[in-house]
């Protein structure tokens, strides 16, 4: 975990055991969420993302344009974005176009299911590749953190810095979580694999890292 994560993210993570030893993976989830929430952020850092408003009808029904992303399924056009990343410069779904994008989502960076997640693409790279696709990651991190991460794990694609959740939630992943009785906004790990002409193919939500990668592999052999 990174330094901003607290004292209690990292007892708990000790307490529940560690990456390296191979743990079970729904164990180290629920450390990565809490962190964001507890933890302080210094003046550097900014606010944090603002929490959505939920609105409802008379019905008492959520009222989805509050919402845009989470409806976002199959066939519908990917909502375009530009991001500052660690390519030193920012990025845009539409300079791939004509390439297959495999864009995931994830809590934050260096923690053990995120790290997991990132290894997994890593390693299989060279495959996606082959298949003319691309992968980002996008996070509520800054750059700073993003660039540590990926130099820390050798990561050749681009991890992008949602600092203010809009991409997010224009992507429906920023959402209102609950651990050990507290609530807490933070981006629920998500993949979309978008076609070369930036409509969704293939949709991943609450994705499990463990063989996430192969998952979506999958996909692109189709």
């Amino acid at each position: 975990m990174s330094a901003r994560s607290g004292g209690k993210g990292r007892s708990r993570l000790q307490a529940r055991g560690s990456f390296e030893r191979g743990e079970p993976q729904g164990l180290l989830e629920f450390d990565e969420g809490p962190a964001i929430a507890e933890s302080p952020r210094g003046p550097e850092l900014g606010a944090l993302p603002p929490i959505p408003k939920k609105r409802r009808s008379k019905g008492g029904q959520l009222n989805m344009l509050d919402y845009p992303g989470e409806s976002l399924t199959v066939g519908m056009p990917a909502p375009e974005f530009s991001l500052p990343s660690t390519l030193g410069r920012r990025v845009s779904l539409s300079e791939f176009r004509g390439k297959r994008v495999i864009l995931y989502f994830y809590p934050k960076d260096d923690t053990p299911g995120c790290t997991m997640e990132a290894c997994g693409f890593r390693d299989s790279f060279p495959r996606i590749e082959s298949k003319d696709a691309i992968v980002l990651g996008v996070s509520l991190d800054d750059e700073l953190s993003h660039e540590r991460f990926a130099q820390k794990y050798n990561l050749p694609f681009p991890l992008l810095s949602d600092k203010d959740a809009a991409v997010s939630r224009q992507y429906g992943t920023y959402k209102e979580k609950s651990l050990y009785g507290r609530s807490f906004w933070g981006i629920e790990r998500t993949t979309f694999v978008i076609d070369r002409d930036g409509k969704v193919e293939h949709v991943f939500r609450r994705v499990k890292v463990e063989g996430h990668a192969e998952e979506v592999m999958a996909t692109l052999a189709l």
